[in-house]
């Protein structure tokens, strides 16, 4: 059988513990499969029961003490956010984002080990320099050179939510797990208006990891992944995107390989106009995080060596399903040339060779 092996020493985003219980929320499938290493310096480890008729706020209120560090892994049960006043003052929560996309225990196992190697420290310097250079530009610019694409996108303007997981936890807050994505919507999340739009314009290449989110409405798993499979071939080759203040008004593949995932994205543009808006901008900063191929929403936190973009479609639970498409080669500068996401390329790399690459 396998097993989740749950270290919450090693979990650095909940801090120190001070008289502080550890719990691990999580599904009655998984009751058997997860083992909590009794480390650190936490007064007490248990799992505790998640069942989809229970309210995750009736475990606060009931059963989870006022000081805890809570980790939910729920992939059978939509898990919802409790409001601040539910989760109270000296708790801290991560989510690991396992709903929306499939995840057995090896793919809990895979971001678990992520979780553990992220540095919440050095994502708290990253976005601070990110907000610090944002703040201070009249505009970015988001680049691929190897697609070919620009856009430029106004970002200072008071009604848009920046949200930012990322960092070490403090009293009474809560994350998504693996931490390290900044985003940027037009709007609430849950005061939706589709009229709201992203001051964005220009071409974006949409050429990496995509991620089918599904939303609470009644779906088939088996449609989801046959959508990401057509999806997939974003892998490979771009969908070129010419966007116009936040809505995409032409999309075309860079060569037939792409087909199926361009037809797949305008089939959605058909039964669900909505699907043109970008609804919201990612920054993904976990530079500890290792893409794992497949469906899976924990994917979007991935921060390659110096962040990572990724734009998302559709807005759950407003539309059936949400994409997130994660670009690696899209770098994001300010209207002075410095860069919030990646990096300046050198025209002379330097590379050390072990022996001598002479030819006799």
């Amino acid at each position: 059988m396998k097993t989740i092996i749950i270290d919450p020493a090693r979990i650095r985003a909940f801090g120190k513990p001070v008289e502080t219980h550890f719990i691990v929320v999580t599904n009655p499938s998984l009751r058997d499969d997860i083992i909590i290493k009794n480390s650190g310096s936490y007064i007490g480890y248990q799992t505790m029961l998640l069942e989809s008729k229970i309210p995750f706020v009736e475990l606060l209120a009931n059963q989870i003490p006022n000081r805890a560090h809570i980790l939910v892994i729920s992939p059978d049960a939509f898990f919802q956010s409790p409001p601040q006043d539910s989760l109270g003052n000296h708790r801290k929560l991560l989510a690991m984002a396992c709903n929306s996309t499939p995840a057995d225990v090896d793919v809990i196992n895979h971001f678990l080990r992520v979780l553990e190697d992220t540095d919440p420290e050095k994502q708290q310097q990253h976005a601070n320099h990110f907000f610090e250079l944002g703040e201070n530009a009249a505009f970015l610019e988001f680049v691929d050179e190897r697609n070919g694409t620009l856009a430029r996108f106004n970002h200072l303007d008071d009604s848009y939510l920046w949200s930012e997981q990322a960092g070490t936890l403090g009293d009474g807050e809560q994350q998504l797990a693996p931490s390290g994505e900044i985003s940027v919507l037009p709007l609430k999340i849950q005061e939706f208006d589709e009229t709201l739009r992203l001051d964005f314009n220009g071409t974006i290449a949409l050429n990496g990891t995509p991620i089918l989110h599904n939303g609470t409405p009644s779906f088939l798993r088996a449609d989801q992944q046959r959508l990401h499979h057509a999806l997939s071939g974003i892998s490979d080759t771009a969908l070129i995107a010419t966007v116009e203040n936040g809505v995409i008004v032409d999309l075309k593949a860079a060569s037939p390989t792409g087909d199926s995932a361009t037809a797949i994205l305008q089939a959605l543009f058909t039964i669900d106009s909505r699907y043109r808006i970008l609804w919201e901008i990612g920054f993904g900063i976990n530079t500890a995080h290792r893409i794992l191929p497949g469906n899976h929403a924990m994917n979007e936190t991935f921060g390659n060596t110096d962040g990572a973009i990724h734009f998302g479609l559709g807005l759950t639970p407003y539309t059936q399903y949400h994409l997130d498409i994660i670009c690696p080669n899209t770098v994001v500068k300010t209207d002075t040339g410095e860069y919030l996401i990646g990096k300046r390329k050198s025209a002379m790399e330097r590379h050390r060779a072990a022996g001598c690459p002479c030819i006799e």
